[in-house]
């Protein structure tokens, strides 16, 4: 009998989830874990998903002159032309502008993030500057939920493709990257170590369709606007 030919293969309906890691980490986590813990210090933090004891900063990081806010944040548009490249290599990334917005979360012991999603944007990524080492158990850790109804597929074959969640704990210096749209939550920080990550939003938005007047390259980083660029 032949084999079967195998014409194509497309991950319909995917969800994928990208890791990266940031070079030169140790040195930028110093400089923004103190920025961060400064910006605490003087700023009241808003309530959003964070619960227990965890101070999520306002929004405005991206307009921050700090040089580890400012050197990380550089990052985020980069990040993302990764993702849209790895998910559809004939996107045209010149074609796009995007906003984007990012703030810093610090959980201390209990201090954790309800299920949530950051819809409006299109992606969405969290830098991890610090993260408590822990043997076991799921402190601290990052969990994604799957919103299909596939659930009775992964109890017969038992892969991520179908798994109703996932969980994950990152490094420090990781940054991860995923669907906007994409529920998940983070457990309870169970040590008495700070877990601090920067999270951050993206929104494209086509050339020919945006209505502002695209600002001058010295202002891009502030505004939260660029032309995407690798």
């Amino acid at each position: 009998m032949e084999q079967l030919k195998l014409v194509d293969l497309d991950h319909v309906f995917s969800c994928p989830i990208l890791k990266l890691q940031v070079p030169g980490y140790k040195n930028l986590n110093k400089k923004i874990s103190s920025e961060a813990r400064l910006w605490r210090k003087t700023a009241q933090g808003i309530n959003v998903s964070n619960k227990g004891d965890s101070w999520h900063s306002p929004d405005g990081l991206l307009s921050r002159p700090e040089p580890g806010f400012s050197e990380i944040s550089a990052m985020f548009p980069k990040a993302a032309a990764i993702y849209v490249k790895k998910v559809g290599s004939d996107i045209d990334l010149a074609d796009y502008t995007f906003e984007a917005n990012a703030w810093v979360n610090i959980n201390k012991r209990g201090g954790y993030n309800a299920i949530h999603t950051h819809g409006r944007f299109h992606l969405s990524g969290v830098y991890y500057v610090k993260q408590p080492s822990v043997v076991s158990g799921e402190s601290g850790m990052i969990e994604f939920v799957n919103s299909r109804f596939d659930h009775h597929i992964f109890r017969e074959l038992n892969t991520n493709a179908f798994a109703p969640k996932i969980s994950l704990r990152p490094n420090e210096g990781d940054m991860i990257v995923f669907p906007s749209t994409l529920l998940h939550s983070v457990y309870p920080n169970e040590t008495d170590e700070e877990r601090i990550t920067i999270a951050w939003n993206l929104i494209f938005q086509r050339k020919d369709k945006a209505t502002a007047t695209i600002p001058n390259p010295s202002q891009l980083l502030k505004k939260g606007k660029a032309t995407l660029k690798i």
